[in-house]
């Protein structure tokens, strides 16, 4: 009479806890004959044979197995992972894992830093054309940049860094005060244009956008009058150095959503905080005033302070979709 080992008994006993190779297979995608030239060269999967000669594996193997061949897709080697426990795959699954997140954020970068240099290149291309009063093909740029990227992010990524370049460049002395204002004028008149181009076919909620009474800087409420004309709000632009009461007033007669006033460093911190809380006290309180730039104050109750034009134009989409909710209701 044929004499069983242990394990044999183990396996004759507990049936139900083993599977066959083509169970296996079937179970964890990995082929047959993989699994025979693995476990004849590694000694894995581990299997044990029945009184009848045939192989059976146990079925805690197809977890393993399943983990294998992730770390396989992953390309890790089979001399590498295929004799590993579970425990080990899983931390070297997490650690693939981690190393995939860090190439994309890599990838990301590096797209990011091409970006950034292309568009610096461009901004450069565009201060050769102030210092040679080429207004013509200034305009061009501009147009072409606009096409290509949209309100946002021309503002965001052209036309404020090259407010910022002008600036520095005036300061190092590589400008003068001529190509300052040269360059401030053809934005200022670009603005202006595609700003009020784009209002025409909106039909949203309207927004007042202001200055305070002697702020004679106009491109902060252009810039932020070209980013509101990303949204569906209409457009109420006042311009620059409105005195208070005016305001006011404009408040009542158009009943705007939101009342924009971007203030630039010329203003002090004491004087822009004393004319808004006034405006803010005198305003209906249903009506949102938003205050952004250098000189604007940061803490004053039932005004948003914005500095990023980006997180502007993500206030005025949630705001919009608010006030379509209530109509739709």
């Amino acid at each position: 009479m044929l004499k069983l080992n242990q394990d044999q008994k183990e396996i004759t006993t507990n049936m139900k806890d083993y599977i066959s190779i083509g169970e296996l297979s079937e179970m964890t995608g990995i082929g047959v004959h993989t699994l025979r030239v693995w476990e004849k060269r590694y000694g894995a999967p581990h299997s044990q044979r029945l009184p009848s000669g045939h192989r059976r594996y146990p079925k805690e193997e197809v977890s393993r197995l399943k983990a294998i061949a992730n770390a396989l897709e992953s390309g890790y080697r089979a001399s590498k992972v295929v004799t590993a426990t579970l425990e080990e795959l899983q931390d070297l699954m997490r650690m693939a894992s981690l190393q995939t997140k860090l190439d994309a954020r890599l990838t990301e970068q590096d797209e990011q830093n091409t970006v950034a240099a292309s568009n610096k290149t461009i901004i450069e291309s565009w201060i050769q054309l102030i210092i040679a009063g080429k207004d013509d093909q200034l305009f061009h740029g501009f147009h072409e940049q606009l096409g290509r990227h949209g309100p946002l992010n021309f503002i965001c990524n052209f036309a404020s860094p090259l407010l910022d370049r002008i600036g520095k460049g005036w300061e190092n002395g590589e400008l003068t005060v001529t190509n300052e204002h040269f360059a401030s004028e053809c934005m200022v008149s670009f603005l202006s244009e595609k700003w009020r181009q784009m209002n025409l076919r909106k039909w949203g909620p309207p927004i007042l956008i202001t200055t305070l009474p002697g702020e004679t800087y106009s491109l902060g409420a252009l810039m932020c009058a070209m980013v509101t004309a990303a949204t569906n709000f209409k457009i109420i632009y006042l311009g620059v150095d409105i005195p208070a009461e005016d305001i006011i007033d404009a408040s009542e007669k158009y009943t705007p959503k939101i009342i924009t006033i971007p203030i630039s460093h010329k203003f002090d911190l004491v004087t822009s905080e004393k004319i808004i809380a006034n405006l803010r006290n005198k305003i209906d309180k249903n009506i949102s005033i938003i205050t952004g730039g250098r000189g604007s104050p940061c803490n004053i109750k039932g005004v948003s302070y914005i500095h990023q034009f980006d997180k502007y134009y993500d206030f005025l989409t949630k705001a919009n979709f608010n006030q379509l909710n209530k109509i739709q209701a």
